[in-house]
């Protein structure tokens, strides 16, 4: 038979092989048919690892393969990234900010790299007293929600200084810092504060210690800060504040940054996000999973097919000085970034399978997690004809 009458289960079991979504968007643009049939099979949405620079490039886990993009918007050339949400956001600490008044034109913000969409972040923040403090430096920004008007969302930032953490929500001109109720007094406010520096959060929907901000320091103490939704306009409090502590003592404590081999199974994100369901971590647990581990945006990704536990693991030991001094002494951190301490971790130890290039001068590597559904599905479209339109460009040149 002709290839475009091949029955679904036979397209359908050749899909099962293409975990990229370029592979996909090949298959795609055979014909109107095959195009159907591959959006009713669409690959697990794997992250891509989102290297930026001046020319932003990514690196697709499934194929092993780079790719060039997502496009950056051109006052994003260069930024710092400091956090992946999902749908194609992410977060820059700092680009050209539209407001002259703020401090050096420069402020964070979530970007869509699929839409081009924008949402301006503030750059002060407002503590109990009420004063308003410059930010120096943002080190990871966590959603609760992809940004947008259907859903209400709130944030958290992770800081150098005092606090080292900080909330907002739409509407806000400051961040703030978590407030069980606005007048409390200093004493009550800094008992919301971990007195260790904070490494990881993560929000929640239920979880089970409740629906929150999962925040972890460094002595795996963790916090949970569940934001209140009927707050006044400008304005966001915790309707409660959580500490427990998870930390095994029977474990001896674990060094930073350095290779991950040795006497060392797992990556040093591993209790972090073991922490976070209060249970150890061990590989067996992750059955037709792949854990994805970046500060602020770790997510664990459903495999349509028995596949081995995996966890990939980025270079985090960057560190951000001026956690423990106060918000307005903190230092700048410099490029560049490390980013050669990456890869996977399974059963057969560490594989070296993420690129190890040369340092990063403006920006931690990242996940990218592309658009589901309806935008992947322009993805796609638009993927299948550029590739075809470069097909038919080599064949007119090759006569």
């Amino acid at each position: 038979m002709a290839w475009a009458e091949l029955p679904e289960e036979c397209l359908a079991g050749i899909l099962h092989h293409f975990l990229c979504l370029s592979d996909h968007s090949m298959f795609s643009g055979v014909c109107t048919r095959w195009r159907t049939i591959a959006m009713r099979h669409l690959p697990p949405m794997q992250p891509w690892l989102f290297m930026p620079s001046t020319n932003a490039t990514s690196f697709c886990v499934a194929c092993e393969r780079t790719h060039q993009g997502p496009r950056l918007p051109d006052n994003a050339r260069g930024a710092r990234f400091c956090g992946a949400h999902l749908e194609g956001w992410v977060a820059a600490a700092e680009i050209p900010h539209d407001d002259r008044s703020v401090p050096g034109n420069l402020a964070p913000a979530l970007l869509n790299l699929c839409t081009g969409e924008r949402v301006l972040l503030p750059r002060s923040l407002r503590n109990n007293n009420p004063d308003t403090t410059f930010i120096n430096h943002i080190q990871a920004v966590i959603l609760s929600y992809t940004p947008c008007q259907a859903h209400p969302y709130y944030a958290a930032a992770i800081v150098s200084g005092k606090p080292n953490i900080m909330f907002w929500r739409p509407g806000m001109n400051e961040w703030t810092p978590p407030m069980l109720k606005w007048g409390s007094g200093f004493k009550i406010w800094q008992k919301q504060l971990s007195k260790d520096p904070i490494e990881d959060a993560k929000y929640i929907f239920f979880g089970p210690l409740g629906g929150g901000f999962y925040v972890l320091n460094n002595k795996e103490d963790l916090l949970v800060y569940t934001p209140k939704a009927n707050d006044r306009h400008r304005e966001l409090t915790m309707s409660s504040v959580n500490k427990y502590r998870v930390r095994r003592p029977q474990e001896p404590p674990t060094g930073h940054g350095g290779d991950r081999g040795g006497a060392r199974p797992l990556p040093r994100g591993v209790p972090r996000a073991a922490a976070h369901g209060r249970q150890k971590l061990t590989l067996d647990t992750l059955a037709d999973r792949r854990i994805f581990l970046a500060r602020g945006c770790s997510i664990a990704v459903e495999m349509r097919n028995p596949c081995s536990p995996s966890i990939y693991f980025l270079d985090d030991s960057a560190r951000f000085s001026g956690a423990g001094s106060s918000t307005s002494q903190a230092q700048q951190v410099q490029g560049p970034f490390p980013c050669g301490d990456t890869g996977r971790c399974c059963e057969q130890g560490i594989v070296r399978c993420l690129p190890r290039e040369s340092p990063s001068d403006s920006s931690p590597w990242t996940w990218f997690y592309l658009p589901p559904n309806g935008g992947l599905c322009e993805w796609f479209e638009m993927q299948a004809t550029k590739q075809l339109e470069q097909l038919r460009l080599h064949v007119l040149q090759d006569g």
